[in-house]
């Protein structure tokens, strides 16, 4: 096994800029942390992963995919290993408990209209989704049930935010994707032949459950603090909702009664997503 490179500080002050958007798009690079996300990309084989930055003090390779993932020459496409200090690493680490490990990886390309469109199956838009975490869960519960794509609106966060990445556990890359003007896009799609589901409780929603798959589904989940934005509402596509157990219906405001309010955004695409895609994973 050969030993890890050394970068320069100036090397490590390029990597620290990855945590602005604007440098990850200037530099066409992001950064996957943590041992468990870094073998999961390291096996998908999707990403272009240029290297591996490991801490000094990092001793537990248990999470990668076999036990010389620190050597350049059994990572695929001898992907070069650089060590740091401990502090040059919790200096490029976006968590409080970095776990010594992270990949620095090629942005990929977006996606287009005409190549997403052009298939069968099931396609995932979000809507002005804030929270990294929800949008991080949504990828990686979207790649779960083997979805076609990812659209984005103007004003989603960043697929390649560190903490969205993080939420993905590995599964960043995985989908085609693209970020567009969301109503343009959704009525192309559905004069395309795509079903549009919004997933909305207000007034005129149906049960998810008694909504028929059609074989191209999209399925629009909106911000967790406003909902659908109200040019996609007006352009009046079907709504699906997720009732609450032991309720007869609810109101446009999202419940009539029960223990909680509302269900996390994430959580309410995942189960609306499982069951577009029941038998087709």
């Amino acid at each position: 096994m050969s030993d890890p490179g050394q970068l320069s500080k100036k090397q490590i002050q390029s990597l620290r800029l990855l945590r602005k958007r604007s440098e990850r798009y200037a530099q066409k690079r992001f950064i996957v942390e943590g041992r468990r996300a870094v073998a999961q990309v390291l096996e998908n084989r999707v990403l272009d992963v240029l290297s591996l930055i490991v801490s000094a003090d990092y001793r537990d390779p248990s999470g990668m995919p076999d036990e010389h993932a620190w050597s350049g020459e059994s990572l695929p496409g001898n992907i070069p290993v650089f060590q740091v200090s401990s502090h040059a690493f919790r200096q490029l680490a976006d968590t409080d408990t970095a776990q010594g490990i992270l990949a620095v990886c090629r942005m990929p390309d977006a996606s287009d209209f005409d190549a997403m469109s052009c298939q069968k199956g099931v396609i995932l838009a979000a809507d002005r989704i804030q929270d990294p975490g929800n949008l991080g869960t949504m990828v990686r519960t979207a790649v779960w049930f083997g979805l076609k794509g990812l659209v984005l609106s103007e004003g989603t966060v960043d697929l390649f935010h560190p903490k969205v990445v993080r939420s993905t556990a590995g599964a960043t890359g995985v989908l085609p994707f693209l970020t567009t003007n969301l109503p343009i896009y959704l009525k192309e799609a559905s004069d395309r032949g795509w079903k549009i589901h919004l997933l909305d409780s207000g007034a005129g929603s149906r049960s998810y459950l008694a909504v028929k798959p059609t074989g191209r589904d999209l399925l629009v989940v909106g911000s967790e603090a406003t909902g659908i934005s109200g040019d996609i509402i007006d352009m009046d596509f079907q709504r699906v909702r997720v009732d609450p157990a032991g309720n007869d219906g609810i109101t446009a405001h999202g419940r009539e009664s029960g223990a909680v309010e509302s269900l996390n955004a994430s959580v309410a695409s995942a189960i609306v997503m499982a069951h577009f895609c029941a038998g087709k994973k």
